[in-house]
Protein backbone atom coordinates (compact mmCIF):
# COMPACT_ATOMS: atom_id res chain seq x y z
CA UNK A 1 0.00 0.00 0.00
CA UNK A 2 1.62 3.41 -1.01
CA UNK A 3 0.33 7.27 -1.76
CA UNK A 4 0.73 8.61 -4.93
CA UNK A 5 0.35 11.87 -6.33
CA UNK A 6 -2.16 12.29 -8.77
CA UNK A 7 -2.77 15.45 -10.95
CA UNK A 8 -5.90 16.07 -13.58
CA UNK A 9 -6.37 17.44 -17.13
CA UNK A 10 -8.30 20.23 -15.68
CA UNK A 11 -6.01 22.15 -13.52
CA UNK A 12 -7.47 20.85 -9.88
CA UNK A 13 -5.39 20.96 -7.08
CA UNK A 14 -3.10 17.75 -6.89
CA UNK A 15 -4.11 15.26 -4.14
CA UNK A 16 -2.82 12.08 -2.55
CA UNK A 17 -4.49 8.81 -3.54
CA UNK A 18 -3.85 5.33 -1.76
CA UNK A 19 -2.92 2.55 -4.25
CA UNK A 20 -3.33 -1.03 -3.69
CA UNK A 21 -1.36 -3.73 -5.40
CA UNK A 22 0.05 -2.02 -7.99
CA UNK A 23 2.80 -4.08 -9.11
CA UNK A 24 6.79 -4.44 -9.15
CA UNK A 25 7.41 -1.32 -10.13
CA UNK A 26 6.09 0.85 -7.41
CA UNK A 27 6.65 -1.95 -4.63
CA UNK A 28 8.06 -0.67 -0.87
CA UNK A 29 9.71 -1.90 1.45
CA UNK A 30 8.02 -2.85 4.58
CA UNK A 31 11.16 -1.44 6.29
CA UNK A 32 10.06 2.27 6.53
CA UNK A 33 12.23 5.16 8.46
CA UNK A 34 9.76 7.43 10.72
CA UNK A 35 11.50 10.47 8.89
CA UNK A 36 9.47 8.97 5.28
CA UNK A 37 6.70 8.95 7.40
CA UNK A 38 7.00 12.20 8.60
CA UNK A 39 7.19 12.80 5.01
CA UNK A 40 4.18 11.12 3.45
CA UNK A 41 1.96 12.98 6.25
CA UNK A 42 3.43 16.08 5.41
CA UNK A 43 2.73 15.42 1.96
CA UNK A 44 -0.86 13.86 2.39
CA UNK A 45 -1.84 17.14 4.65
CA UNK A 46 -0.45 19.84 1.73
CA UNK A 47 -1.63 17.94 -1.49
CA UNK A 48 -5.38 17.22 -0.40
CA UNK A 49 -8.30 20.23 0.54
CA UNK A 50 -8.33 21.70 -2.08
CA UNK A 51 -5.21 24.29 -1.83
CA UNK A 52 -6.11 25.63 1.20
CA UNK A 53 -3.57 26.99 4.17
CA UNK A 54 -3.47 28.08 7.86
CA UNK A 55 -2.19 31.48 5.89
CA UNK A 56 -4.68 31.62 3.88
CA UNK A 57 -3.20 31.10 0.53
CA UNK A 58 -3.70 28.97 -1.96
CA UNK A 59 -5.97 28.26 -4.88
CA UNK A 60 -9.28 29.35 -5.78
CA UNK A 61 -11.82 28.90 -8.76
CA UNK A 62 -14.10 31.99 -9.33
CA UNK A 63 -16.94 31.10 -12.00
CA UNK A 64 -18.16 34.79 -13.80
CA UNK A 65 -20.42 36.37 -15.81
CA UNK A 66 -18.10 37.05 -19.28
CA UNK A 67 -19.18 41.13 -19.17
CA UNK A 68 -17.06 40.78 -16.03
CA UNK A 69 -14.11 39.24 -18.24
CA UNK A 70 -11.63 43.06 -18.37
CA UNK A 71 -12.52 44.00 -14.16
CA UNK A 72 -11.99 40.48 -12.96
CA UNK A 73 -8.66 39.81 -14.90
CA UNK A 74 -7.39 43.50 -13.59
CA UNK A 75 -8.59 42.72 -9.69
CA UNK A 76 -6.88 39.28 -9.99
CA UNK A 77 -3.46 40.34 -10.73
CA UNK A 78 -3.96 43.05 -7.82
CA UNK A 79 -5.69 40.29 -5.29
CA UNK A 80 -2.64 38.06 -6.14
CA UNK A 81 0.11 41.16 -5.42
CA UNK A 82 -1.85 41.75 -1.86
CA UNK A 83 -2.22 37.65 -1.12
CA UNK A 84 1.01 35.88 -1.24
CA UNK A 85 1.39 32.44 -2.22
CA UNK A 86 -2.32 32.80 -3.88
CA UNK A 87 -3.59 31.89 -7.37
CA UNK A 88 -7.05 32.85 -8.44
CA UNK A 89 -8.25 30.70 -11.42
CA UNK A 90 -10.64 32.54 -13.85
CA UNK A 91 -13.75 30.89 -15.89
CA UNK A 92 -16.09 33.05 -17.92
CA UNK A 93 -19.38 32.31 -19.70
CA UNK A 94 -22.57 33.10 -19.75
CA UNK A 95 -24.14 32.97 -16.04
CA UNK A 96 -26.56 30.08 -17.69
CA UNK A 97 -23.50 28.21 -18.44
CA UNK A 98 -21.80 28.70 -14.92
CA UNK A 99 -25.04 27.84 -13.09
CA UNK A 100 -25.11 24.63 -15.00
CA UNK A 101 -21.35 23.90 -15.08
CA UNK A 102 -22.33 24.27 -10.63
CA UNK A 103 -25.55 22.12 -10.78
CA UNK A 104 -23.35 19.08 -12.40
CA UNK A 105 -20.32 19.61 -9.58
CA UNK A 106 -17.80 22.16 -11.21
CA UNK A 107 -15.07 22.77 -8.60
CA UNK A 108 -16.06 26.59 -8.19
CA UNK A 109 -15.19 28.46 -5.21
CA UNK A 110 -16.99 31.85 -5.77
CA UNK A 111 -20.12 32.67 -8.66
CA UNK A 112 -20.27 36.25 -9.81
CA UNK A 113 -23.79 35.93 -11.78
CA UNK A 114 -24.85 38.95 -14.54
CA UNK A 115 -28.60 38.61 -12.95
CA UNK A 116 -29.85 37.98 -9.59
CA UNK A 117 -31.80 34.93 -11.48
CA UNK A 118 -29.47 32.52 -12.17
CA UNK A 119 -28.22 33.26 -8.20
CA UNK A 120 -31.14 32.61 -6.85
CA UNK A 121 -31.70 29.39 -8.35
CA UNK A 122 -27.87 28.41 -7.39
CA UNK A 123 -29.07 29.66 -3.65
CA UNK A 124 -32.17 27.52 -4.07
CA UNK A 125 -30.44 24.09 -5.22
CA UNK A 126 -27.75 25.11 -1.97
CA UNK A 127 -24.92 25.52 -4.06
CA UNK A 128 -24.39 28.73 -2.73
CA UNK A 129 -23.68 30.47 0.36
CA UNK A 130 -25.99 33.95 1.00
CA UNK A 131 -25.08 36.04 -2.04
CA UNK A 132 -24.15 40.07 -2.28
CA UNK A 133 -25.05 42.46 -4.74
CA UNK A 134 -21.68 44.16 -5.72
CA UNK A 135 -22.15 45.79 -9.41
CA UNK A 136 -24.73 47.25 -11.69
CA UNK A 137 -24.96 47.34 -15.61
CA UNK A 138 -26.68 48.82 -18.36
CA UNK A 139 -27.65 47.68 -22.16
CA UNK A 140 -26.54 50.01 -25.30
CA UNK A 141 -26.66 48.76 -28.45
CA UNK A 142 -23.54 48.58 -30.47
CA UNK A 143 -23.06 48.42 -34.53
CA UNK A 144 -19.48 48.30 -36.56
CA UNK A 145 -18.17 51.67 -36.93
CA UNK A 146 -18.49 51.81 -40.46
CA UNK A 147 -22.54 51.61 -40.20
CA UNK A 148 -23.00 50.17 -43.75
CA UNK A 149 -26.55 49.57 -42.17
CA UNK A 150 -27.63 53.17 -41.21
CA UNK A 151 -28.56 52.49 -37.55
CA UNK A 152 -29.05 55.77 -35.89
CA UNK A 153 -31.69 54.70 -33.03
CA UNK A 154 -33.08 52.21 -31.26
CA UNK A 155 -36.13 51.83 -33.42
CA UNK A 156 -33.93 51.39 -36.59
CA UNK A 157 -33.39 47.84 -35.37
CA UNK A 158 -36.78 46.82 -36.93
CA UNK A 159 -35.69 47.70 -39.98
CA UNK A 160 -36.04 44.79 -42.44
CA UNK A 161 -32.73 42.72 -43.70
CA UNK A 162 -30.49 43.78 -40.92
CA UNK A 163 -28.05 41.42 -39.09
CA UNK A 164 -28.87 41.33 -35.35
CA UNK A 165 -27.14 38.79 -33.22
CA UNK A 166 -28.00 38.14 -29.53
CA UNK A 167 -26.67 35.99 -26.65
CA UNK A 168 -28.34 32.72 -26.23
CA UNK A 169 -31.56 32.97 -24.78
CA UNK A 170 -31.68 32.30 -20.93
CA UNK A 171 -28.04 34.21 -20.92
CA UNK A 172 -28.75 37.71 -18.63
CA UNK A 173 -28.26 40.17 -21.52
CA UNK A 174 -30.70 38.41 -23.94
CA UNK A 175 -33.17 38.04 -20.85
CA UNK A 176 -32.70 42.11 -20.13
CA UNK A 177 -32.73 42.44 -23.85
CA UNK A 178 -36.14 40.96 -24.49
CA UNK A 179 -37.46 43.20 -21.57
CA UNK A 180 -36.16 46.24 -23.07
CA UNK A 181 -37.83 45.33 -26.71
CA UNK A 182 -41.63 44.44 -24.66
CA UNK A 183 -41.13 48.16 -23.03
CA UNK A 184 -40.29 49.98 -26.61
CA UNK A 185 -43.46 48.36 -27.87
CA UNK A 186 -45.26 50.69 -26.22
CA UNK A 187 -43.37 53.83 -28.17
CA UNK A 188 -42.83 51.81 -31.38
CA UNK A 189 -45.80 49.81 -31.81
CA UNK A 190 -47.03 46.78 -30.42
CA UNK A 191 -45.10 44.55 -32.65
CA UNK A 192 -41.69 46.43 -32.44
CA UNK A 193 -40.36 44.01 -30.50
CA UNK A 194 -41.78 40.99 -32.96
CA UNK A 195 -40.32 42.69 -35.88
CA UNK A 196 -36.62 43.42 -34.50
CA UNK A 197 -36.22 39.47 -33.70
CA UNK A 198 -37.34 38.54 -36.84
CA UNK A 199 -33.71 40.30 -37.83
CA UNK A 200 -31.54 38.00 -35.50
CA UNK A 201 -28.73 36.02 -37.71
CA UNK A 202 -27.00 34.22 -34.99
CA UNK A 203 -27.07 33.42 -31.46
CA UNK A 204 -23.85 33.43 -29.34
CA UNK A 205 -22.56 31.84 -26.21
CA UNK A 206 -22.80 35.04 -24.64
CA UNK A 207 -22.63 38.53 -24.44
CA UNK A 208 -18.74 38.83 -25.38
CA UNK A 209 -19.28 36.72 -28.23
CA UNK A 210 -21.83 38.96 -30.01
CA UNK A 211 -20.07 42.04 -29.12
CA UNK A 212 -17.04 40.28 -31.26
CA UNK A 213 -19.11 39.77 -33.90
CA UNK A 214 -20.10 43.12 -34.35
CA UNK A 215 -16.71 44.88 -33.68
CA UNK A 216 -15.18 42.89 -36.98
CA UNK A 217 -18.36 43.48 -39.28
CA UNK A 218 -20.41 40.45 -38.77
CA UNK A 219 -23.03 41.52 -38.08
CA UNK A 220 -25.35 44.92 -38.17
CA UNK A 221 -25.74 45.35 -34.13
CA UNK A 222 -26.62 43.54 -30.92
CA UNK A 223 -27.66 44.20 -27.14
CA UNK A 224 -24.59 44.57 -25.09
CA UNK A 225 -23.83 45.91 -21.42
CA UNK A 226 -22.13 49.55 -21.58
CA UNK A 227 -19.14 48.12 -19.63
CA UNK A 228 -18.84 45.49 -22.88
CA UNK A 229 -17.57 48.51 -25.00
CA UNK A 230 -13.78 48.68 -23.99
CA UNK A 231 -10.65 49.56 -25.49
CA UNK A 232 -10.43 46.30 -27.46
CA UNK A 233 -13.34 47.33 -29.40
CA UNK A 234 -14.28 50.62 -28.83
CA UNK A 235 -12.60 52.06 -31.99
CA UNK A 236 -14.23 49.45 -34.01
CA UNK A 237 -17.71 50.00 -32.84
CA UNK A 238 -20.39 53.03 -32.53
CA UNK A 239 -22.85 53.15 -29.37
CA UNK A 240 -26.50 53.75 -29.97
CA UNK A 241 -28.06 54.66 -26.77
CA UNK A 242 -30.95 52.91 -24.67
CA UNK A 243 -33.65 55.84 -23.86
CA UNK A 244 -33.52 55.81 -20.16
CA UNK A 245 -37.10 55.08 -19.89
CA UNK A 246 -36.95 52.12 -21.72
CA UNK A 247 -33.55 50.41 -20.47
CA UNK A 248 -33.10 48.24 -17.42
CA UNK A 249 -30.60 47.85 -14.62
CA UNK A 250 -28.87 44.53 -14.60
CA UNK A 251 -27.77 43.46 -10.65
CA UNK A 252 -24.93 41.72 -10.52
CA UNK A 253 -24.17 39.55 -7.04
CA UNK A 254 -21.59 37.60 -6.23
CA UNK A 255 -21.34 34.16 -3.24
CA UNK A 256 -19.44 31.81 -1.78
CA UNK A 257 -20.06 28.48 -3.28
CA UNK A 258 -21.11 25.67 -0.30
CA UNK A 259 -18.47 23.12 -1.68
CA UNK A 260 -16.02 25.72 -1.70
CA UNK A 261 -12.65 23.71 -1.16
CA UNK A 262 -10.83 26.87 0.13
CA UNK A 263 -13.84 29.33 1.76
CA UNK A 264 -11.53 31.17 3.92
CA UNK A 265 -10.12 32.82 0.33
CA UNK A 266 -13.24 32.72 -1.44
CA UNK A 267 -14.62 35.01 1.23
CA UNK A 268 -11.68 37.29 0.52
CA UNK A 269 -12.30 37.16 -2.82
CA UNK A 270 -15.67 38.31 -2.31
CA UNK A 271 -14.59 40.73 0.26
CA UNK A 272 -12.31 42.48 -2.27
CA UNK A 273 -14.27 42.74 -4.90
CA UNK A 274 -16.59 44.43 -2.83
CA UNK A 275 -14.45 46.60 -1.21
CA UNK A 276 -14.05 50.22 -1.84
CA UNK A 277 -10.61 49.74 -3.90
CA UNK A 278 -12.19 47.09 -6.31
CA UNK A 279 -15.73 49.11 -6.30
CA UNK A 280 -12.89 51.65 -8.11
CA UNK A 281 -11.37 48.98 -10.82
CA UNK A 282 -15.40 47.92 -11.59
CA UNK A 283 -16.23 51.54 -11.87
CA UNK A 284 -12.68 51.98 -14.45
CA UNK A 285 -14.60 48.95 -16.43
CA UNK A 286 -17.92 51.00 -17.27
CA UNK A 287 -19.63 49.53 -14.25
CA UNK A 288 -21.77 50.82 -11.40
CA UNK A 289 -21.78 50.56 -7.75
CA UNK A 290 -24.56 48.74 -6.44
CA UNK A 291 -26.93 50.28 -4.02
Amino acid sequence: MIYIKTTDNMGLPACWVRKEGVGRSFAIKRLVVPLSALVFALALAAGCGGGGSAGGGGEINVYAASSLSDAFGEMKETFEEQNADTEVRLNFAGSSALLTQLQQGAPADVFASADEEKMQSALADGLVESPRDFVTNELIVIVPAANSAGIEDMQDLAQPGLRLVLANEGVPVADYTQEVLEKANARYGADFSERVLANIASREADVKAAANRVSVGDADATFVYTSDVTPAIEKRVRPIEIPPDLNVVATYPVAVTVGSSNPELARKWVDFVSSEEGGRILENWGFEPAG
